[in-house]
């Protein structure tokens, strides 16, 4: 994970261990090209629990080939001819699977394989398997800092120091009228939860078995609260949504159910956590996970350069993370993901998946509202991006010593949000996973005036609340298509949520009534255009027709 959040004033301690004597050991992702022979349609008890195939079905989501297991002897195949020692991922949404062994060379006989459509490396554990480098990558989270005193807010008695980041979304106005969560399902992909099952600020999670899922794919193994791991980062983050402490601490969705992965590995920095976090988002999809939380991002790899990603690779399609993030989205899940805070760095940019077009990104502002130097965009097809803030600068956290701390990122950010967005869907469950994230950029103090350090701005979730039950001013939402980037230099994109509309034609009209642009011929109903380029600046709108509806939008040429 690259600087999602600010490096703390003095270095992490770091738990001195040996390493043994072992070989050197390479992970493979393996990709295949067919899965004839899985099971069908008809099996998908066998792989998705009924809960995922309820959320499907809400949304009017069908299942589709992704969704079906690997077939289990390419695997096996795989495994015999890499003389493989820990079968690490196996992903039906990718068709893939990522195998350790030791020995490197096996990669051109697993290239060799009928059904194997490509190999690349994504992890090289010198020191043995999953053992730390000779250079581990250091100081990769922040250390929470104690509060001295006690700080005290109007309205604070009951949400105690964390009032003003909750206060700042109107957050706590959906729990004034009855919603905290309950019933909602939030996934955490992280690093070590350590003290998430002693800490008293999760008594209340822990007493009512609301911790309903853990694993730490990084290591694969089923255990989540390691004290000898220096780091509780995962803890800070679940603490901004699930901590429990009236008067002193709450957070955003403290009554919801958390389902949590660990998908970082804070030794090392390899393309292989992306595949522990498609591990994550596929797990979570098949038990019926609503909400994921994320404050990880990746842009460099240290320990295999060559796997880096440039600004190029921002598109929102190129790592398999951001691929991963934007199929999680297709299958009914709303995923909250930091943007870092590279902001002041010559790196300035979003960290992926931030970058995925679905995901829902947040940036980092003070109690203020103003840019707490956050990754920015564009993406580098010209999105905005963050979609939105939270408080990161000054953020209130559980500490590692189990009371109220303080540290700056996005990581934190974007949990705050994350928690009030489970919120809000609890309060109008029939919305789909697209519509609520319009619905939490329309309600933004930037949503008129979007741009690359906020995006559309700190959401209201009161106002969004009066969208959502049709209270505000704000009717007649149309949310079959998504339009980006708007306001455009003349060149834009269109993107339909119905996959019903196969193809469209379009055309543009100033504000006037005079036609500017018509593009009669039927086309797929994502596309883009350049019909703007060559018309003065100003305000357009845009009719989208299907074969019986037109759907209109504004958009604005710079």
């Amino acid at each position: 994970m690259k600087s999602i959040l600010f490096f703390a004033l003095f270095a992490m301690f770091f738990i001195s261990e040996t390493v043994s004597a072992l070989p050197p050991a390479y992970a493979f992702r393996v990709k295949f090209k067919n899965k004839n022979g899985t099971l069908t349609y008809a099996d998908s008890l066998l792989f998705l629990t009924q809960k995922s195939l309820d959320r499907r079905s809400k949304q009017g989501i069908s299942l589709d080939s992704s969704d079906l297991p690997v077939v289990p002897s390419y695997i096996n195949q795989v495994m015999t001819t890499a003389v493989a020692v820990k079968l690490h991922n196996v992903s039906k949404w990718f068709n893939q699977i990522v195998v350790i062994t030791l020995d490197s060379t096996k990669a051109t006989d697993i290239a060799a394989l009928p059904m194997v459509a490509s190999v690349s490396l994504v992890a090289n554990y010198p020191n043995g398997v999953y053992q730390r480098p000779d250079n581990p990558a250091a100081d990769k989270f922040a250390e929470v800092m104690p509060i001295e005193g006690k700080r005290t807010r109007p309205g604070s008695s009951y949400y105690g120091l964390a009032y003003q980041q909750i206060n700042i979304m109107h957050g706590d106005y959906l729990h004034d009228i009855g919603f905290k969560g309950e019933g909602m399902d939030i996934a955490v992909f992280d690093v070590n939860f350590r003290y998430t099952n002693t800490c008293p600020a999760f008594d209340s999670i822990n007493a009512s078995s609301r911790i309903k899922d853990v694993y730490n794919f990084a290591k694969d193994t089923a255990y989540v609260y390691s004290t000898l791991i220096a780091v509780e980062h995962g803890m800070n983050v679940l603490g901004c949504m699930g901590g429990n402490i009236p008067g002193t601490y709450v957070g955003t969705a403290p009554n919801a159910n958390f389902y949590l992965y660990i998908t970082e590995d804070w030794l090392t920095e390899q393309p292989i956590e992306e595949d522990n976090w498609l591990s994550a988002a596929e797990r979570a999809d098949s038990l019926g996970v609503y909400v994921v939380n994320s404050s990880l991002g990746y842009n460099i790899f240290t320990d295999l350069p060559s796997a880096s990603y440039s600004y190029s690779n921002m598109d929102g399609q190129a790592s398999l993370i951001a691929k991963a993030a934007n199929k999680a989205v297709s299958k009914g899940i709303f995923i909250v993901n930091a943007e870092g805070n590279e902001g002041a760095s010559s790196w300035h940019y979003m960290l992926t998946p931030a970058d995925a077009d679905s995901v829902y990104s947040v940036g980092s502002v003070d109690g203020s509202g103003l840019w707490a130097g956050s990754g920015y965009g564009p993406t580098y097809d010209g999105r905005i991006k963050p979609d939105g803030c939270g408080m990161g600068k000054s953020s209130m956290l559980i500490g590692g010593n189990c009371a109220p701390g303080t540290s700056n990122g996005s990581s934190f950010a974007s949990p705050m949000v994350c928690g009030s967005i489970a919120c809000l869907w609890q309060s109008t469950p029939s919305l789909t996973a697209f519509q609520l994230r319009r619905i939490v950029r329309m309600c933004s103090d930037h949503y008129t005036a979007p741009n690359n350090t906020v995006g559309y701005g700190i959401p209201n979730f009161e106002l969004a609340h009066a969208i959502v039950t049709g209270t505000s001013d704000v009717t007649n939402i149309d949310y079959t298509f998504s339009l980006y980037p708007n306001p455009c230099d003349g060149r834009f994109s269109v993107r339909s949520y119905d996959p019903a509309i196969a193809n469209v034609a379009y055309s543009i009209y100033d504000l006037k009534g005079k036609l500017i642009y018509r593009n009669d011929k039927l086309m797929n109903a994502n596309f883009q255009s350049d019909a703007l380029e060559h018309v003065a600046s100003g305000e357009y709108i845009l009719l989208i027709s299907s074969f019986n509806k037109t759907y209109s939008t504004r958009i604005v040429r710079k």
